[in-house]
């Protein structure tokens, strides 16, 4: 579940640099291709194929391979002609804005749950060398072909939080809308820890109960579900886990909690339409002022927190 076990679906599978991890500079062959590899989870073969989620968690998953066959053009926001390519930006740098400093200069970092790419292009480009892991091989496919070229070294895994592979002690981890869609997000945390050196830093963000319920894409339907026990599933589709404070703050209770912060997530918040065409200084100067008045305090898309992990 390596890169080193990828092989091409279409044409003679090209040869390797040294690794891993692979150096990005010289894996311009593999720029584009679309490759299978064996999964960590077994069950994610099946999935790949458009079959039927084995378990409610996975139906977030089935909805998104059923997405790139209908709208790959909001997918791949890396892409610069993606209708959502400018505000997915702006997300990340928002949490950069909060997780930078933490980041190491040098070193190895997992990307859990990295999707196509949004933060280990970014890590590659600093020259981290960055493990990305994710449950869907056709975002890896992008992750990869946005890779390319980067001054960092790169591998990747096909497989689920609660399943990562062997791989040797990582000086950061990025869980960046992790541990909301995972089955089991305390197996999922026991896998961090035991990737994770000893005084490494977490790097993780969830949805946020109410101002996901209040965001233009919160899935129709839900609200007794948020009104209970925060879980909301629509079959065949989606399936997220939403937070509050006490409960991001429970689930990392075996780390020590650097800092828990709110972010009103503006871009794709339920503050979206009222604070569109913001720049990242003008969603910082707006996320301070809802933070600051009690009726809009609680109304927070995302929490995102930076954990270190006990000497």
């Amino acid at each position: 579940m390596s890169l080193a076990d990828a092989r091409w679906i279409h044409g003679a599978t090209a040869p390797l640099p040294p690794g891993p991890p692979y150096p990005c500079v010289e894996l311009d062959a593999w720029s584009g291709a679309s490759f299978r590899m064996p999964p960590g989870d077994p069950r994610l073969a099946d999935l790949h194929e458009g079959g039927p989620a084995p378990s409610p968690p996975l139906d977030n998953l089935a909805g998104l391979v059923a997405a790139w066959q209908t709208h790959p053009e909001w997918l791949d926001f890396l892409d610069p002609a993606a209708p959502n390519h400018a505000d997915k930006l702006l997300e990340r740098a928002l949490y950069l804005r909060w997780w930078g400093e933490h980041l190491p200069a040098t070193g190895r970092v997992l990307d859990l749950g990295g999707g196509c790419g949004r933060f280990a292009a970014w890590l590659l480009g600093q020259g981290l060398d960055v493990e990305v892991v994710d449950a869907d091989l056709r975002s890896l496919w992008r992750a990869l072909q946005h890779a390319v070229g980067r001054p960092g070294r790169v591998d990747l895994h096909w497989t689920t939080a609660e399943r990562l592979p062997p791989l040797a002690p990582v000086d950061a981890v990025v869980a960046a809308e992790v541990l909301c869609y995972v089955e089991d997000p305390a197996a999922a945390l026991a896998q961090v820890r035991r990737v994770l050196k000893p005084g490494g830093v977490l790097l993780c963000s969830v949805e946020a109960r109410w101002g996901w319920a209040a965001a233009l894409d919160a899935a129709s339907g839900t609200l007794d579900a948020l009104l209970g026990d925060g879980v909301v599933h629509v079959p065949g589709d989606r399936w997220v886990r939403t937070f509050t404070e006490p409960d991001l703050r429970a689930l990392l209770a075996d780390f020590e909690i650097l800092a828990c912060v709110p972010t009103h997530y503006i871009p794709s918040g339920p503050f979206e339409l009222a604070g569109g065409g913001l720049d990242l200084d003008g969603v910082l100067a707006w996320e301070a002022r809802l933070r600051e008045r009690p009726e809009t305090a609680h109304l927070n898309r995302a929490w995102t927190a930076v954990a270190r992990r006990a000497v």
